[in-house]
């Protein structure tokens, strides 16, 4: 036997990073499953990642949970924790009725590498369990596997092959390369092991040499037949296992007569991989579009002309339905063997869930989908209104900065504080989907982050000159007088809208303390005259009488501009 050292590579794809994703379909291609973000109209549910399943009659959540901290450490646990609930990123299928629901948990605590941070629910009429990892179904139901990550703490990763029947976990033993390894896991909707528990596993070392292995139920772990590539996938009947070469194209092999054929070309990029329960049909997406390929005569059929493109798509066990969603937030159904079309769910507007700082009164941009056909620069004054899309902050509604078809930037306002939603009011097409939104937190208030010299010239951290008087740019200096309108432009001319409250700072006189001429974000121009001390200096303020905080690090050098 073999200990392995080997760590785990998460490829679960979807970091929902779209309005669907983590698609599974069904056998038969009657419904389907996703998670998204996104609520129903008129539904209190929560804003992180739900799982759903969609038919030809319409949406309906499937599974939804609220955001749950890890539980602290006890006495003599480690301080490193995981657990608890953040969202649901995908789903698989089978046709025993089981279903396996991936998802994210918490970590808490300092963590001296990577926690294992992957969770799966499996669903079935039996009931529910939890299990940490990533859990792969068979198409039949019966058997699984299971890969638990490895972190910087030194646990390694470990797989081990699950009868859902019996309740028998087998952990498996594989041999490792001599180096850092990945363990290969195909995204969600690309089978890795078959209905009698065959499975497949690829390794990719630090060199990016590959190896792989077939894993059965009650043997030991054996050598893929074909040296040096990286197997990905296999069919339900575990005759039929789709491999990477080294120079990344695509072959077959049948693991009966052990001859392999060629599928497609590496020089092509293709993703998205999904091969029927025959292992007859293969789906990937190449240039946006959805291709199915026969793997026995190699007709490559494409199957979408979107102009939005393709995002993800999945397809059923039988090989004769597609499930896609396009770039415009649309769910499309469409029949494999005719190429005919229904739009199951038609333009859904998205907001990326973002972990980006933010600072009240400056920009902020959030990544989506859906949010417009062009894109529109907003002039000054700001509107809360561009295109077809209004934005606000709870109830309140803020200026838009720029509006893309996959982004939008709005102002924060200066006085917000605390947790809040964003909320993009547009509409959408054929959609059962509310307004997108997103929860936050204030990151930052009042910071100084540019630095001018007297003749304008940036610096850091010096050397500036006793006497010189420098440019401090800054945020969170709070109201000002004049007050300038959100979206507004600061008075280029006097009076200008000078702070409320009182600025000192150590070894500096305060000249000019305001919003910067001319900007909308609100920008604060700091105009100091440098005192008399040399060398390193901390420069300690304090804003209308708040106790003292350092604002500026300089090095000061004797002399005069």
């Amino acid at each position: 036997m073999y200990r392995s050292t080997a760590w785990l590579a998460v490829l679960l794809a979807p970091c929902l990073s779209a309005q669907f994703t983590g698609l599974a379909s069904t056998a038969d291609g009657s419904s389907v499953y996703f998670a998204s973000t996104l609520r129903l109209k008129g539904a209190a549910q929560p804003l992180n990642g739900k799982i759903f399943v969609t038919t030809q009659e319409g949406v309906k959540l499937f599974r939804a949970r609220e955001t749950e901290a890890t539980s602290a450490p006890g006495p003599g646990e480690s301080t490193c924790k995981v657990g608890g609930f953040t969202g649901y990123v995908g789903a698989e299928t089978s046709a025993a009725g089981i279903l396996a629901l991936s998802y994210w948990t918490n970590s808490s605590g300092p963590c001296s590498g990577p926690p294992n941070v992957n969770a799966t629910q499996i669903v079935s009429a039996a009931g529910e369990i939890i299990l940490p990892g990533v859990v792969r179904l068979s198409s039949g139901g019966r058997f699984a596997i299971r890969f638990l990550a490895g972190d910087g703490r030194g646990t390694q990763a470990s797989i081990s092959l699950l009868d859902f029947q019996t309740s028998v976990q087998k952990p498996i033993e594989i041999p490792v390369f001599p180096f850092l390894q990945l363990v290969r896991i195909a995204p969600s909707g690309g089978r890795v092991i078959a209905n009698d528990g065959t499975a497949v596993i690829g390794l990719i070392d630090r060199f990016l040499q590959t190896s792989g292995y077939i894993l059965k139920p009650g043997a030991d772990p054996q050598p893929f037949p074909i040296p040096d590539v990286l197997p990905l996938l296999i069919d339900a009947g575990a005759s039929k296992v789709v491999f990477q070469r080294q120079d990344q194209s695509l072959g077959l092999l049948n693991l009966r007569t052990l001859e392999s054929n060629f599928l497609l070309r590496g020089d092509q990029f293709f993703s998205n991989l999904n091969l029927s329960d025959d292992g007859r049909r293969l789906l990937f997406l190449r240039d946006g579009q959805v291709h199915v390929l026969d793997t026995n005569t190699l007709v490559d059929r494409i199957l979408t002309d979107e102009p939005a493109k393709i995002t993800e798509a999945t397809l059923s066990g039988d090989g004769k339905v597609v499930y896609a969603v396009t770039g415009r937030g649309g769910l499309l159904r469409i029949s494999v063997d005719d190429s005919t079309t229904l739009e199951l769910i038609g333009q859904t507007p998205y907001l990326k869930p973002s972990f980006a700082p933010i600072v009240a009164g400056l920009s902020l941009a959030l990544d989506g989908s859906g949010l417009s056909d062009t894109v529109i620069e907003g002039t000054p004054p700001l509107t809360p209104n561009l295109g077809n899309i209004t934005m606000r902050i709870g109830e309140r509604k803020i200026p838009i900065v720029r509006l893309e078809p996959t982004s939008v930037r709005i102002l924060i306002p200066w006085d917000i504080a605390g947790s809040f939603r964003i909320v993009a009011e547009i509409p959408g097409r054929n959609t059962p989907f509310d307004f997108p939104e997103v929860e936050r937190v204030l990151s930052q208030s009042l910071f100084a982050f540019a630095l001018r010299r007297q003749d304008w010239t940036q610096t850091y951290s010096g050397p500036v000159n006793v006497g010189e008087i420098i440019h401090v740019y800054a945020a969170g200096l709070g109201p000002v007088s004049p007050e300038v309108p959100d979206g507004a432009a600061a008075p280029l001319t006097e009076p200008f809208s000078r702070i409320t409250q009182s600025l000192t700072c150590s070894n500096a006189e305060i000249l000019y303390a305001g919003l910067a001429p001319g900007t909308v974000e609100r920008i604060f121009q700091i105009d100091v005259r440098i005192g008399p001390a040399t060398g390193y200096q901390q420069f300690k303020c304090s804003l209308g009488g708040s106790p003292l905080f350092i604002f500026l690090s300089l090095n000061v050098v004797p002399g005069s501009n």
